[in-house]
Order: structure tokens, then C-alpha cells, then sequence
């Protein structure tokens, strides 16, 4: 679409600076980005602050990185092997470097996950990183063999994949099987109250985390009462509701 116009010196200067920029961040910056509970205690950031901020700033480097890789390969001039050579080392480096950084803004979600549990809008993000790191390592792997042209086949790869594990692995069902999981370590208080906002599609895992989770006596009381007005609501949908309002995860409640 754009003929290209910028000569590989005048590109080539631009990735190195944006790369030398990152690799001294991500060295200087190293106990900020994996310093995890220390980051905490240290500088007085919550664990929210510290999760939202490592996350929202990150991943704007990262998309920024790829806007500026994108346009830089269609204005730069890559008529030689040699130039094409020097353009392609120094983007895998730009997209290398940020790979590191989205694995202190994973590093950060985690810790805020093992503290307070999983949200829907923490396992999106959750799920989010690993596809965004999916299509980073495509576009390495794209670079490298000089398939450039194919970036957006893997980035509507990377956006439909996104959306069929969000589909497929019964999001409520997940939160609810976490949250459990991490109550029975006795570093966080099981949240019932959020549970209760959770669809049916979280009962099972409700039911497991009851009959065998090894939770406190309080939390499995309220974890109880929760799964008995569970059942007490699904007999009764299921005596008043029609066969065209039938619903896979209530009728399983039962």
C-alpha cells in the first residue's frame, strides 16, 4: 500500500535507539519488573496498584512496539539480503525485549490473582497476555523466514483463539475452581459473596470445592447455604420455565 521511502540507515537507527532503550529499561529496571512482593512492601504499592499499573503500561509498550515495527517494515527500503538481515535482527530484538515485559506484567496479574482470587476481568486479562505473547513469537517466527506479509492472518489467528478459550474453558467454572484452589492455601479468604454473582456455570465446581475442598468451617457454611439456594432455584426454573428457555449449566445444578 506504501512504497517504501526511508532509506535502512535512517530505519535501522530508529529500531536500534527504540532497542537499546528497552534493553537498558528492562536492565536497570529489573527489580521493579520481577520484584514482585518486594515492589509491595518496599514502596507502599497496593496489590491492585501494582497489578493495574505493571499491566495497563506494559501492554501499551507492547502494542506501540508492534505499531511501530508494522510501520517501519513498509516505509523502510529492504532491497538487499543484507539490509533485510539488519531490519529483521533488530526487530526480533524489539519483539525479544518485549516479550520480557509482558512477563513482568504476567508476573504482576499472578501475585494479584494469589492475593485476592480470580475476577472475569482478571482471567480475560489473564488469557489476553498469553495470546498477545502467541502473537508476538508468530511474528518472530514470520520475521525470521521473511513472511512479513502474513501478519494479518496471525493477528486474526491470535483474536479468534482469543476468543474460542474464553468459550471454551467455562470461564465461571475457572474462577470459581481458582478462587477454591487458592482458599485452601490459607493465604486468601474465600470470597462466597462473589461466587454468588457467578453463573451456573460455576456450580460444579461450587459442589467439588465443598464436598472436598479444604477450606475453613465458616467458608464452607457460607459455600453451603450458597449451593442450597442454588438447588431450592433450579428445581423451581425448572418447573415453571418452557423447553425454548432450557439452559445446559442450570439443568446440570441438579
Amino acid at each position: 500500500w506504501v512504497k517504501p521511502f526511508l532509506g535502512i540507515t535512517e530505519g535501522g537507527i530508529v529500531l536500534a535507539l527504540v532497542d537499546i532503550l528497552f534493553l537498558f529499561f528492562v536492565i536497570i529496571q529489573v527489580r521493579y519488573l520481577f520484584g514482585g512482593e518486594n515492589n509491595i512492601t518496599e514502596t507502599g504499592f497496593t496489590y491492585s496498584e501494582y497489578a493495574r499499573r505493571g499491566f495497563g503500561e506494559l501492554v501499551a509498550v507492547a502494542i506501540l512496539s508492534l505499531l511501530l515495527y508494522l510501520g517501519l517494515g513498509a516505509i523502510t527500503k529492504q532491497e538487499s539480503h543484507g539490509t533485510r538481515l539488519v531490519f529483521s535482527v533488530l526487530s526480533i530484538l524489539l519483539m525479544a525485549l518485549v516479550m520480557v515485559m509482558l512477563a513482568s506484567a504476567f508476573q504482576r496479574l499472578f501475585l494479584y490473582e494469589n492475593a485476592y482470587g480470580f475476577t472475569q476481568l482478571r482471567t480475560y486479562t489473564h488469557v489476553f497476555i498469553f495470546w498477545l505473547a502467541a502473537l508476538l513469537l508468530i511474528l518472530i517466527g514470520l520475521e525470521g523466514f521473511r513472511r512479513r506479509g502474513f501478519f494479518t492472518t496471525a493477528l486474526l489467528l491470535s483474536v479468534f483463539g482469543f476468543i474460542l478459550t474464553l468459550g471454551g474453558m467455562n470461564v465461571d467454572g475457572f474462577i470459581a475452581s481458582r478462587n477454591i484452589a487458592v482458599g485452601e492455601d490459607g493465604d486468601y479468604l474465600l470470597d462466597v459473596d462473589y461466587l454468588k454473582s457467578l453463573s451456573a456455570d460455576a456450580t460444579p465446581a461450587m459442589i467439588n470445592g465443598y464436598l472436598y475442598g479444604d477450606l475453613s468451617d465458616s467458608e464452607k457454611e457460607a459455600l453451603g447455604a450458597e449451593l442450597a439456594c442454588r438447588t431450592g432455584m433450579a428445581e423451581e426454573k425448572r418447573t415453571e420455565r418452557s423447553w425454548q428457555s432450557f439452559n445446559l449449566a442450570e439443568d446440570r445444578e441438579l
